[in-house]
């Protein structure tokens, strides 16, 4: 599945780079998006497979969230070059499908087979894939349409579109309860937010409001430097290098004493900078001078990047391994809703604002800075809403996780068999491991024992 999407990803980069419209654009870019989507629950599978719980483990969901940011500053200083050079924006979806077909074929060499014991014959969830994808375009549609329609709000498809999504999606949520109740193929089992000690619902909330927080204030903070501080592509990327040296600090040192600390307090301490970020931001002196001013706000608005290693870690670590790839791909499924939903909502909130400030201050254009500012300052209390409500879901809801990084008895041992124990003591056979009540056993690529804990007799749990 990972270098399937990697080789979908990459092809519909070339067919982008030679998009002749914006309509011929939006359909290659959609279809592109179906590669990554299919790259991100299979790598969280990967990993959560080939590294057993405990410090190499959460070592490797840090590196994991690492790399988003140092991809994210990579591309985006590239872009920016590309972007202002002969070479067009159209050189940039070459690179990617470059990259793409390059993990592919590292995928091939590095990854280890998978040996697969059972195959999945339910089929596919064919009816909730239609529902969802159909609910949730129109929501997000509803929403990022009302900042550009003739009347808002009051634009008649708006609230029609609005009203049909939220049919859709209850439509959705009682199709699949009522597929699961049968046995049949669920795209997502709704008996998983009910799995204990995941704190599923609250989890996938304090995503959702904190990558809502996140990447919508970055988004804003790029306007804000090209729009009011009328900066260029490549300054405007340069500008971002401390927020992605920032974010990848965040990670790797989560990544690291996630086993020492609590999950719920380092959670809130990153959500703190979420709250302080778009602070900064809503109040920031345009003439300031960038070490001053946005500086700090590039700062701290990468708290959230705490979140990342700790929530995938707190959500896996209470699923079995089938269900590991199904859990991060809804993880990630919020990130990426609290982005377009979040930007939706926030846009439609900055423009309105905008509006009504330019009505107060006709002698001014509407583009000018005086305008801009106006939406971006309500843009970036909109921000700090989402980030307070995350950090209040995190301190109520994720009560009790204790530290999330640390391997627990149930994880260190089956049936008095440790597997420490059978990882260092080179005597211990395959033979014995079966006869402790496993039913199979496999030897990793990096020479180390792992154990696929199929129990033949439950009662032995």
């Amino acid at each position: 599945m990972f270098m399937a999407g990697s080789a979908w990803f990459a092809a519909w980069s070339i067919a982008t780079a030679f998009a002749p419209n914006d309509k011929a654009f939006i359909i290659f870019i959609a279809l592109k998006g179906l590669g990554a989507a299919a790259n991100t629950p299979s790598g969280i599978g990967l990993l959560s497979s080939y590294f057993p719980p405990g410090p190499k483990r959460n070592k490797a969901f840090g590196a994991l969230g690492a790399g988003q940011p140092l991809g994210f500053i990579g591309g985006l200083i590239l872009g920016g070059i590309l972007t202002d050079s002969r070479a067009t924006w159209r050189a940039i979806f070459f690179i990617q499908a470059g990259l793409g077909f390059l993990f592919v074929a590292l995928g091939w060499l590095v990854l280890p087979k998978s040996q697969i014991e059972h195959r999945y014959t339910k089929g596919l969830d064919w009816g909730g894939a239609i529902l969802s994808t159909a609910g949730i375009g129109l929501l997000t549609y509803s929403l990022a349409d009302s900042t550009t329609a003739s009347k808002g709000w009051a634009t008649p498809h708006i609230p029609s579109l609005l009203s049909a999504s939220a049919v859709i999606l209850g439509a959705f949520i009682f199709y699949e309860r009522w597929r699961e109740a049968r046995d049949k193929s669920v795209l997502m089992p709704l008996s998983m937010w009910r799995q204990p000690g995941a704190k599923m619902g609250s989890v996938i909330a304090v995503v959702f409001f904190a990558w809502w927080s996140f990447n919508t204030l970055s988004y804003f903070a790029t306007l804000y430097y090209q729009q009011v501080n009328y900066l260029n592509p490549i300054q405007t990327s340069l500008r971002f290098i401390p927020m992605a040296l920032a974010g990848f600090s965040v990670n790797l040192i989560t990544g690291y004493v996630v086993n020492r600390l609590p999950g719920q307090g380092l959670i809130l301490a990153g959500l703190v900078g979420s709250v302080v970020a778009p602070i900064i931001f809503s109040t920031i002196n345009v003439d300031a001078s960038y070490w001053a001013s946005a500086f700090l706000v590039m700062i701290f608005i990468v708290g959230a990047d705490a979140v990342y290693p700790v929530g995938n870690l707190q959500i896996i670590s209470h699923f079995n391994e089938d269900s590991q790839s199904l859990a991060g791909g809804i993880f990630n499924v919020a990130t990426r809703l609290g982005t377009s939903l979040g930007l939706a909502i926030t846009s439609s909130i900055a423009t309105a604002t905008s509006e009504r400030y330019n009505k107060a201050h006709p002698e001014l254009a509407s583009d000018s800075p005086e305008v801009l500012m106006a939406g971006f300052r309500a843009a970036g209390w909109t921000c700090l809403a989402a980030a307070a409500f995350g950090f209040i879901v995190a301190a109520i809801g994720l009560r009790g996780i204790g530290v999330v990084g640390r391997i627990t008895k149930n994880d260190d041992s089956h049936g008095g068999l440790s597997l420490e124990n059978i990882k260092t003591n080179s005597q211990v056979s395959v033979r014995t491991i079966k006869t402790a009540g496993i039913e199979s056993c496999r030897t990793a690529p990096d020479s180390s024992l792992t154990i696929d804990t199929t129990w033949r007799n439950q009662s032995d749990v």
